[in-house]
């Protein structure tokens, strides 16, 4: 059986980048250190480091390893913070990772929903922020029970929970001319100063060929990577914006308006999950009340 002990000094190495950094982690000298890395290596059977004079680099076999013995090493530490919570009678804890958009909308959103239900009390809830790769990484290596991500395919090592689409709406300051229109029309924005978003955002390059295909396109007066920028931008007056409904609900609390847009494209996102482990209680209830708003926005295209 492989000694823990050994992995953590592997793991250890590995962060480090050196036996001595390692050895200084876990409080051990730096010759115990390295007969763990040994004694590792000659268990496995495995050559995980390249040795030249006193530096060591990780070979691919160590590469392939660390990944593993991370994700074996986030199983034990969340079993260790469960059971110092059961010890204390903790609440349940759910961790949920998502791409910004919806850390800032739909999952407060959703919190607030469940707190109206008298059940937050019952949950300790963390959420993370993180890009859509980061978030699929914390999910396959159980970081986190819940992603919400751009849309994605199933794998070997995430589930689809659900997929969803909420219309795209555009947003305006209370005094623009189009905060008048019951619905803004694509020509609408024809020679208007729109806020867009960075050309490498998978928004960006959406309303970039939309706009390349009318006769008179929009000015693209600034760009940003959030719509949360695009929003605050909006609200000073910058020019009107073309937004997530989620965005676009947040928008409307802080003195906005928005309204429909006659576009086909929506905002989708994925909910995912590890494929190990058993199915968690409180994400099933998260991703209920998730469902439950989202069809706040059903009348909203």
């Amino acid at each position: 059986m492989l000694s823990q002990r050994a992995l953590e000094a592997f793991l250890a190495v590995m962060r480090a980048g050196s036996v001595s950094g390692a050895a200084a982690r876990l409080s051990i000298s730096q010759p115990a250190a390295s007969r763990l890395i040994r004694d590792l290596e000659t268990q496995t059977g495995l050559l995980l480091f390249d040795r030249v004079g006193n530096r060591i680099s990780p070979t691919e076999a160590a590469h392939a390893l660390a990944s593993e013995v991370e994700r074996a090493f986030v199983g034990l530490s969340e079993i260790e913070v469960a059971a110092r919570e059961i010890g204390r009678g903790r609440r349940e804890r759910l961790r949920i990772a998502s791409m910004p958009v919806l850390s800032l909308t739909l999952i407060p959103d959703v919190a607030a929903d469940i707190q109206a239900s008298g059940h937050l009390r019952d949950l300790d809830l963390e959420i993370l922020s993180f890009s859509t790769q980061s978030v699929i990484h914390m999910v396959a290596s159980r970081q986190v029970v819940l992603g919400f991500v751009a849309p994605v395919m199933e794998t070997p090592e995430i589930r689809l929970l659900t997929h969803e689409r909420v219309p795209i709406r555009c947003i305006m300051g209370p005094d623009d001319p189009l905060a008048g229109c019951g619905r803004v029309r694509i020509d609408d924005l024809s020679d208007r100063a729109v806020i867009g978003y960075s050309s490498t955002t998978t928004s960006g390059a959406m309303l970039d060929q939309l706009f390349a295909a009318m006769r008179v396109p929009p000015r693209i007066v600034a760009r940003a990577r959030l719509s949360s920028v695009v929003s605050a931008l909006s609200l000073r007056g910058l020019g009107v914006g073309l937004v997530d409904a989620f965005t676009a609900a947040d928008h409307e609390a802080h003195g906005g308006v928005s309204r429909p847009v006659d576009i086909v494209e929506t905002f989708g996102f994925s909910v995912i999950t590890s494929r190990l482990g058993a199915p968690h209680p409180a994400a099933e209830m998260f991703l209920d009340a998730v469902k439950g708003r989202i069809s706040l926005y059903a009348d909203w295209a």
